[in-house]
């Protein structure tokens, strides 16, 4: 054989091999502008001969932006991280790349993770989902989950000066809406509903609200809406802490602080705060207040380890509340003396929260959580001459309520970006006991066990189809079946299309089913023949976006309608002794439009929106009434930016329309009752001094003096002509903030 011929046999050998076998080369990702490494992005290889999925390689970068690769052919290359956007390309064997990622022109606190498969962005989410950031709750000045609701559309707040607040979306209160704080349960539901008051807002980073239910993924007690509470946890800087003075003149002093350390892998964030109100009454009294002095203490300590494809998170918090209601005066010749109650309230809640991510972008997400809720509440005579004080004795005077819950959730995640189908299934554990002195003897219990999943679908080019089911085991009833279908067409960049059915299911609580609660002013059993509340919700929104010159202008439009079967609500059973009981009324429906538009320059935004909500009158299957009564409500809220001056200013402000209804009086005689309508107007301007270190804030809330509203709806022994209030607010006040930043660079 000739040399020539033997160099060309070697040479296409080796041509061979280079394309037969794999060869290494390094890939990696860094942000445009910068060249800041890009850790976690995903990297989906691809052949061009052959798209196969088994071809394919997905790949992970690490703390360096970088990621090794083994290729034998000319490959396409799909790389992902959210809040940048995606880069398309193609790779040759053994040759290194080096990628630069510009960031997406969508603002990150639109981040979502609620009811998604991965972290996400709102635009993606086949839920038309809202966000509330901490940049907004800071212009608010919004202590708890109270004020942050105030103002939202589509939500409506109760108050009740002993049991604290409670919210309805969309005409649905109570125990059907759920409370998450970090995809974890709040339990401790008086009367049915969990206080606002008691969910402070120090640490929390944003509020991610759902309406509608969400009984496949969250299970019972989210049959109206869903509200998640994300915390805030250390970010890149190595140190940074906060501190947060607030004034209220309506008698508010708070203080609250967070520390934030990170290195390496792990990060510590520790919070806590000491919250005082000290009671209002108009006219101010001696000893009687209309608004009960409260006392908060609280704190949270979080540990975050973050490795390459794990994640590990521990958390642990602490709320005590302190409430008294100081009784008034009894006088006589020869004594004076008073009842006073002193309601205490202790959370405790633990939780492990475990991320692990797989090779093809899969991942499992563990959370396992542990919450004690303690109600307490003591009654004393007190001698107002001597001053001494004494418990007083009387069946049902005092009770200690204590509620358990474990909570063991699951989930395996397939997502892709790049792949059609994607999945998530699961299984969610909720094991509830409470006792107390007005519950029926002996621990009672309420278990369920429950498996879930859904897998959505690109029927066609950006035509997603999600189908989901749960199944469940109720040691009390007989969980049905729970479907849901979510469907998300985006027509191009610009709008997109969303439409939803859910079928929800709610098993009664603890307290419907066994309370026992009688005294002088309470005579309340529960009803253990409850049956579980169902539903079917149907829902549309039409959302429009367009860029304008870098001005972002965004309108939505969106339907519902609510029927629920078997609604579970509390019945005057006996006129004579003012004897109540827990039962289900046959039907309840509620149904309503809203649209809102919002407009954002660089240095101003407006939103503006506008629902009308129809409230079902189950009166109108006994008599000849409207089956319907409409309540309008209006909202807007505004905020400017002075970068010169370093000054911040917002308005918020709400409107909503008076609430018709019917009941029948004590007689049987059927009247129309109303709820007065009412405007609410916060308004707040804020100073940033020293690089924005420090944030001196100052403004007036509930500028139009909205205290008690007028109504008829809550006694059945009067008619329309005679009116008596409920309360709301405690009117018009003025507040002042300081906000000081320490450590961060």
């Amino acid at each position: 054989m000739s040399d020539c011929r033997k160099k060309l046999i070697a040479a296409l050998l080796c041509l061979w091999s280079f394309e037969a076998f794999p060869q290494s080369a390094m890939i990696k990702v860094l942000i445009a502008g910068d060249d800041s490494a890009i850790s976690d992005a995903i990297i989906i290889i691809k052949p061009l001969s052959d798209h196969s999925s088994r071809k394919q390689q997905i790949l992970f970068t690490d703390n360096n932006g970088g990621a090794a690769n083994t290729i034998s052919t000319t490959s396409s290359i799909l790389i992902h991280k959210l809040g940048f956007k995606d880069v398309n390309d193609t790779i040759e064997p053994g040759q290194s790349s080096t990628f630069h990622l510009e960031h997406s022109t969508y603002p990150l606190n639109d981040v979502v993770v609620t009811g998604q498969y991965d972290i996400n962005t709102s635009d993606k989410s086949v839920y038309n989902v809202k966000v509330i950031d901490d940049k907004t709750i800071r212009q608010m000045a919004a202590k708890n989950l109270t004020d942050v609701l105030t103002n939202q559309l589509n939500m409506r707040l109760s108050q009740d000066n002993l049991l604290g607040s409670s919210v309805a979306i969309n005409g649905i209160s109570g125990q059907n809406v759920k409370i998450l704080v970090d995809g974890v349960n709040v339990i401790g539901r008086e009367n049915g509903n969990v206080d606002l008051s008691q969910i402070n807002m120090n640490n929390v980073e944003r509020i991610e609200i759902i309406e509608g239910p969400m009984s496949v993924s969250y299970g019972t007690d989210a049959l109206g809406g869903l509200i998640n509470i994300v915390t805030k946890k250390a970010n890149s800087y190595p140190l940074e802490g906060d501190v947060h003075l607030y004034y209220e003149s309506v008698g508010t002093y708070n203080a609250d602080a967070s520390l934030f350390f990170k290195q390496n892998n792990h990060s510590f964030a520790l919070s806590g705060g000491r919250y005082f109100f000290d009671g209002y009454s108009d006219p101010d009294t001696s000893r009687y207040q209309d608004w009960k002095p409260t006392l908060q203490y609280f704190g949270t300590f979080n540990y975050n380890y973050s490795g390459h494809l794990l994640n590990v998170g521990v958390k642990s918090e602490y709320f005590n509340e302190e409430i008294q209601n100081k009784g008034m005066p009894v006088l006589s010749p020869y004594q004076a003396y008073a009842f006073d109650d002193y309601y205490f309230t202790r959370r405790l809640n633990e939780a492990l929260f475990i991320e692990k991510r797989l090779k093809n972008n899969a991942s499992i997400q563990l959370t396992n959580a542990y919450n004690n809720y303690r109600h307490i509440k003591n009654t004393y005579r007190i001698d107002l001459v001597t001053l001494q004080q004494q418990l007083a004795e009387g069946e049902g005077i005092q009770d200690t309520s204590v509620f358990d819950e474990w909570s063991l959730r699951g989930t395996y995640n397939s997502t892709l970006p790049s792949r059609k189908l994607n999945f998530q299934t699961g299984y969610d554990i909720n094991l509830q006991s409470g006792t107390g002195e007005n519950l029926a003897p002996g621990i009672r219990r309420i278990d369920d066990y429950a498996a879930f999943g859904s897998l959505e679908y690109e029927m066609l080019r950006n035509f997603y189809v999600r189908p989901g089911a749960r199944i469940a085991y109720n040691t009390r009833y007989g969980a049905p079946l729970t479907p849901s279908l979510n469907l998300k067409y985006d027509l191009n960049d610009r709008y997109t299309f969303r439409a939803a059915y859910a079928h929800g299911f709610r098993a009664p609580s603890l307290k419907e089913l066994d309370l026992s609660f009688v005294d002088a002013n309470h005579n309340i059993h529960g009803n253990d023949s409850l049956k579980a509340e169902t539903s079917d919700n149907f829902s549309a929104s039409f959302t429009a976006t367009k860029d304008m010159s870098g001005n972002k202008l965004k309108t939505d439009l969106s339907f519902f309608y609510n029927n629920i079967n078997n609604q579970i609500t509390l019945v005057l059973v006996n006129p004579t002794i003012n004897e109540y009981t827990y039962a289900n009324i046959s039907k309840y429906k509620t149904r309503g439009v809203s649209f809102t538009g919002t407009f954002a320059m660089k240095n101003f935004s407006v939103c503006a929106g506008v629902s009308l909500l129809d409230l079902y009158n189950a009166l109108s299957d006994s008599f000849d009434i409207e089956k319907f009564s409409l309540t309008p409500e209006f909202q807007t809220d505004m905020t400017f930016t002075i970068p010169k001056a370093g000054v911040d200013a917002a308005v918020f402000f709400k409107s909503t329309g008076s609430t018709p209804g019917y009941n029948i009086d004590a007689q049987g005689n059927l009247y129309e009752t109303f709820l007065a309508a009412y405007t609410m107007m916060d308004v707040s301007v804020t100073k940033y001094l020293w690089k924005k270190h420090v944030a001196i804030a100052a403004g007036v809330k509930n500028l139009f003096d909205v205290s008690d509203l007028r109504s008829n709806s809550l006694d059945t022994g009067f008619h329309s002509a005679n009116t008596g209030s409920v309360p709301y607010a405690t009117g018009r006040f003025f507040f002042a903030s300081l906000r000081i930043k320490l450590f961060k660079e």
